[in-house]
């Protein structure tokens, strides 16, 4: 199913895990935007946000990028007048194909790039990049 600008529902991975619903927010140059405005205390900064590019070929060389950036604010309001944004974590993800794949081929690197990605397998990267430790 492709999204037409409908809501991103991205569950996290506290004990008791949360839906974020990632609202589109398009500004200027970027139509393909979302963001998580509930989860952030009902602050008016520091909202989650993802992104969605596509570049299409240029100059005759036949590759179709396609990026996703992620953007995860950290808050400090411990002073409710004065809240801040004290650190950002981002991701981004590049995806390059050449225009000789089809749907299916893009679709099965998605998704072993996805499934990568997952927690608690010790046939995943994702406890690796959650605690910063290299495979031993």
């Amino acid at each position: 199913m492709i999204t037409n600008m409908a809501n991103l529902a991205l569950v996290d991975k506290a004990a008791t895990p949360v839906t974020h619903q990632f609202t589109p927010a398009p500004i200027a140059g970027l139509p393909g935007r979302w963001a998580d405005r509930e989860h952030n205390g009902g602050l008016a900064i520091g909202y989650r946000t993802v992104a969605l590019r596509i570049k299409e070929p240029t100059g005759g060389n036949g590759l179709y990028r396609v990026t996703v950036d992620y953007a995860f604010p950290k808050i400090d309001a411990t002073v409710p007048a004065k809240p801040a944004v004290v650190a950002i974590s981002r991701v981004k993800l590049e995806f390059t194909f050449p225009d000789v794949l089809n749907d299916q081929e893009r679709m099965d690197i998605i998704q072993l790039v996805y499934t990568s990605l997952a927690q608690g397998s010790g046939a995943a990267l994702g406890d690796n990049i959650a605690h910063q430790l290299l495979p031993y």
